[in-house]
């Protein structure tokens, strides 16, 4: 078996393994470079070779780079090599060592007699036709192997309990080859040095408490001559309860363990318990192995990658444009994989797995020619966008839904494309109790429509979501988010159509997209409770000509083209410190254009949506007077003392918790300190005269 760092190479050298055979385009070893600590390592080569040897060299010359070489055997003095195919274009190449790795005996002679027997460095060369394919480089360093052999006794080792057992046998000892006053422990102070200071040694856990005590020791009174009101708020506490002690470990019992070697067992590197937190990588089975859920996704410098991965709970939107000179360079997702769910325990594979459910429609993308013709066309099938919704419970995954729209292209020179990746993450109710904020809406949250009569039906205000060619007939939409303003559109195929038919399909299909009359003030609107939704307000453009209409000779006036959502929001409050915000109007208009068409128009009309977010004040602001225009010494926003802000906590301004409790907490303190102030005198005359009367 190999060491724990082996064993992590030789899974990540299984994952690029894996995904090398699905590309059929990279030969080599993968892992190309190995340290070994152990007896054995393995490595898998990926090759399109009909026939294999392999060729094994000891290197000697560490400073230059190896020339590979097909010239050596597969055996050696000290190792050995063995390859065997796994699957289809894939070996497992296995080298070993031959020297025996235990301690000597006294009749042994061929054994390791260091502490470190093996320091070399390997060369696995892989050969077709004596022509060399691919290299490995091992770096071996191995110590001799400490497997016991014999009886192991069953008795427990007690760990003791640190708070009764020192950390030391003087911790007071702090100078080295020198006598610390004090510390009687000392083994630098001889006898004569003792007697000076024999009956001042420093007290406490072992002689070990050289902090002196702390001022709220009840001990300490008489010494610091504390103030009257002092018995009222010092501590009765043990000098040997020192805060220095710190946390120790509770003494326990660990057995003693019965073969340690080399070997480490895999399934205790990779067994956990998955309970996924917002910000986690999702975790999914390929190919029999656990991996890391990924999708395309933009890097930190603005390049996007074809893997990257997941995180739970964090929606994302991305457009990529790809150069692609073969259908191999266009981003590309895996639909067979199984995602785990969250609330099992992974070993070697993945349990609690679920199937996406995949739904794939097809349509026809157009290529934008960047570069030089290829030799050769070619026909493929691309993804242009992949939607994926995450259908979630407080930390389980419990459905997941993927919408593909795939295009066949045909690549006849350099050029790029355009696709789109989206994560979305939805609650189990979310179809029917979409909830985007408790009270306020959180930004980034969808916003929230309703329909109908109390009850409202609840839904999410939508906008276009243009794919493949951007016609409006083919066009999805996506959910409107709290906070952010958007601007889409498709193309509106008009087909024989005169002026007044213009105007009125133009504005039914945009009036389409929303057909609700409500909007939810709250993240959590009740949906029976009228006071928390706001009727959305309608500014129709009209579909017939009015005013100058003579020129719809020559082309038609004032079609709808653009549909405006415009949303007033203001911070009603705070809760716990946090502000909340509120929807408290919401308004759709209509700008039109001029068309240069009369009658059997045939034309592509741009149609476009925008929602805008206008943040006002709840309240307005107060006027300023004039001795605070001019005065600003009591102005608590320009100077660091504010003797209004004395009772802060005492005001209703103060919202760090209930106004009632803050009150209560504040006439308590008050009672102390008066309590304080008038017994501490008196107190103490009692208590003197009681003591001289005894």
């Amino acid at each position: 078996m190999s060491t724990p760092g082996a064993s992590g190479l030789m899974v990540i050298g299984m994952a690029v393994l894996t995904a090398a055979t699905q590309a059929q385009t990279i030969t080599g070893f993968f892992p190309s470079t190995i340290f070994m600590s152990g007896p054995e390592v393995t490595s898998f080569l990926v090759t399109n070779a009909t026939s294999l040897n392999v060729s094994l060299a000891v290197i000697t010359d560490t400073t230059t780079a190896p020339v590979e070489s097909c010239n050596g055997t597969n055996n050696t003095d000290n190792w050995a090599s063995t390859h065997v195919g796994t699957q289809t274009n894939v070996f497992k190449v296995t080298v070993t060592s031959k020297k025996n790795l235990t301690r000597c005996a006294v009749s042994e002679t061929n054994c390791c007699t260091e502490d470190l027997c093996v320091v070399e460095t390997l060369q696995i060369t892989a050969c077709e036709n004596d022509r060399p394919i691919s290299s490995l480089l091992i770096h071996a360093e191995i110590y001799i192997n400490t497997t016991f052999v014999g009886l192991v006794s069953d008795n427990k080792t007690v760990i003791p309990n640190q708070i009764y057992q020192p950390l030391g046998s003087c911790p007071c000892n702090l100078t080295a080859g020198a006598c610390d006053i004090l510390c009687c422990c000392d083994q630098e102070c001889n006898s004569s040095m003792k007697a000076l200071f024999n009956g001042s040694c420093y007290s406490g856990i072992f002689g070990g408490n050289v902090s002196p005590p702390f001022d709220q020791l009840c001990s300490v009174q008489e010494k610091n001559h504390a103030p009257d009101w002092f018995p009222f708020l010092c501590v009765q506490s043990s000098m040997d309860n020192s805060p220095f002690l710190g946390y120790f470990y509770q003494g326990d019992t660990r057995n003693p363990s019965q073969t340690p070697s080399f070997n480490l067992s895999f399934q205790s590197i990779v067994q956990t318990t998955i309970n996924y937190k917002e910000g986690n990588p999702i975790l999914m089975r390929r190919n029999g192995f656990g991996e890391l859920f990924t999708l395309p996704q933009k890097s930190t410098i603005g390049k996007c990658v074809n893997a990257a991965p997941v995180a739970y709970l964090q929606d994302f939107n991305v457009s990529c444009v790809a150069d692609i000179t073969s259908c191999s360079d266009v981003l590309t997702v895996d639909l067979n994989v199984q995602v785990n769910s969250g609330n099992e325990v992974i070993f070697i594979v993945l349990l609690g797995l679920i199937i996406p459910t995949v739904q794939i429609q097809n349509t026809s993308v157009d290529i934008v020619n960047t570069g030089a013709a290829l030799s050769q066309a070619v026909q493929c099938d691309v993804i242009v966008s992949a939607d994926y919704t995450f259908i979630w419970n407080a930390n389980v995954i419990t459905e997941i839904r993927v919408s593909i729209v795939t295009a066949n292209i045909s690549l006849t020179h350099q050029a790029q494309l355009s696709q789109r990746f989206t994560t979305t993450f939805l609650t189990r109710n979310s179809t029917t109790n979409v909830l985007s904020g408790n009270p306020g809406y959180q930004v980034g949250k969808p916003v929230i429509v309703g329909n109908g009569t109390i009850p409202f039906n609840k839904s999410t205000l939508k906008v276009w979501k243009p794919v493949g060619e951007s016609l409006c007939s083919t066009a999805g939409q996506t959910p409107v988010l709290f906070g952010q303003n958007v601007f889409s559109g498709c193309l509106f195929e008009v087909v024989g159509e005169n002026c007044t038919r213009l105007r009125e399909k133009a504005l039914q299909f945009l009036r389409s997209l929303i057909t609700v009359d409500h909007i939810a003030m709250r993240g959590n609107s009740n949906v029976s409770d009228p006071s928390e939704w706001a009727s959305i307000m309608y500014d129709l453009p009209s579909t017939t000509c009015t005013g100058n209409c003579a020129a719809e000779n020559v082309m038609c006036l004032k079609v709808p083209s653009n549909m405006n959502i415009e949303i007033i929001t203001a911070v009603t409050g705070a809760v716990e410190g946090i502000p909340q915000e509120e929807i408290l109007a919401a308004k759709v208009s209509f700008s039109t254009i001029n068309v240069e068409c009369v009658s059997a128009c045939n034309l592509s009309l741009p149609l476009t949506n925008s929602v805008q977010f206008i943040q006002v004040p709840a309240q307005p602001l107060a006027t300023i007077t004039r001795f605070q225009t001019n005065y600003t010494e009591y102005d608590c926003e320009k100077n660091d003392v504010c003797w209004q802000q004395l009772a802060y906590p005492l005001t209703i301004y103060y919202t760090g918790e209930p106004y009632h409790l803050t009150l209560a907490k504040g006439m308590i303190l008050v009672f102390f300190f008066i309590s304080a102030a008038i017994l501490g005198g008196p107190w103490n005359r009692i208590c003197k005269a009681w003591n001289n009367t005894l």
